[in-house]
């Protein structure tokens, strides 16, 4: 997937196979209809995933700050959660030397997005209408569509 991002940015290479390693997944399940049935066989699982990747995403902010942190502020922060170094290593920390900053990929997240509502879609096209409105009839439960597993970038 191509990003764009500034010259003096670069995206996240964890986040950035993240989403490539998805977008193959959702690639493979796209194309025939009985790839569409064991993706919503196991669709709870990979709607986990795609919300797990949205997350990592949407906190990617806080997570960069780290490489900002120096010092006494590093130490207070790792001391909050209980993390105790030791005092050589403390004072050897200091802001990271990184000439390129580093963002979240997100016109890779907009792809990844627009692929997953693409088979979402696809999906949504093989329930049965009348069966559905049969068993509704009766009290049963059944999804009239999809889009609870719809996602929208909410940066």
């Amino acid at each position: 997937m191509i990003t764009n991002v500034h010259a003096n940015e670069r995206p996240s290479r964890f986040l950035k196979s993240r989403i490539e390693n998805f977008a193959e997944a959702l690639t493979f399940f796209t194309p025939m209809p009985q790839r569409q049935m064991a993706f919503l066989l196991q669709i709870d699982f990979w709607d986990w995933e795609m919300d797990e990747i949205l997350y990592a995403v949407s906190s990617f902010g806080d997570r960069e700050k780290a490489w900002h942190l120096s010092g006494r502020t590093a130490d207070d922060l790792l001391g909050s959660q209980g993390i105790l170094i030791r005092a050589k290593t403390r004072k050897s920390y200091g802001n990271a030397v990184q000439v390129t900053k580093v963002v979240a990929p997100l016109a890779d997240l907009r792809s990844l997005i627009d692929r997953w509502n693409n088979l979402i879609g696809r999906c949504e096209a093989l329930l049965d209408r009348d069966e559905i409105e049969k068993t509704l009839l009766v009290g049963g439960k059944a999804l009239q569509d999809l889009t609870k597993y719809r996602k929208t970038i909410t940066l």
